[in-house]
């Protein structure tokens, strides 16, 4: 099983922009980092796997997705227009982000919605993944 474990997100960039139609929309940034299988901890010149780190072999492809941590609750009724970029990229080590992806994905009480990001990746352990995602929606939809 694959684990991960989210760093605290750098300061939430939230601020209202024109697009080119003249329309005000809400540009939202969030920033973080993600570490897949545990954050490892300095040991003199060494790394070592965290306390509770999977045991095991380990494989170097992972399937991973997570809600981000300082997501607003957006309105799914008012989120039509909207859209959301992401990007990706391993934070030391060798390996590959072959896809990241986010979306607007329900509460499974209904409401409200939030963003939540998949990577898929060929990399060894320790694996870090900073993210960046950027939110463009009507003012309202937060």
């Amino acid at each position: 099983m694959t684990t991960i474990d989210l760093e605290p997100p750098q300061p939430r960039l939230d601020t209202i922009v024109r697009d080119l139609d003249g329309v005000d929309r809400r540009r939202t940034e969030y920033v973080g980092t993600v570490w897949v299988d545990g954050k490892p901890v300095a040991d003199g010149l060494a790394l070592r796997t965290p306390p509770g780190a999977p045991k095991g072999i380990r494989f170097p492809f992972a399937d991973v997705a997570f809600f981000v941590p300082d997501s607003l609750a957006y309105a799914r009724d008012r989120l039509a227009s909207s859209t959301l970029t992401v990007s990706a990229v391993l934070q030391g080590g060798s390996g590959a982000v072959f896809q990241a992806a986010a979306d607007f994905v329900d509460d499974p009480s209904g409401a409200p919605t939030w963003i939540q990001v998949r990577l898929s990746l060929h990399a060894p352990w320790p694996t870090g993944i900073g993210y960046r995602v950027v939110a463009l929606t009507p003012v309202d939809a937060a």
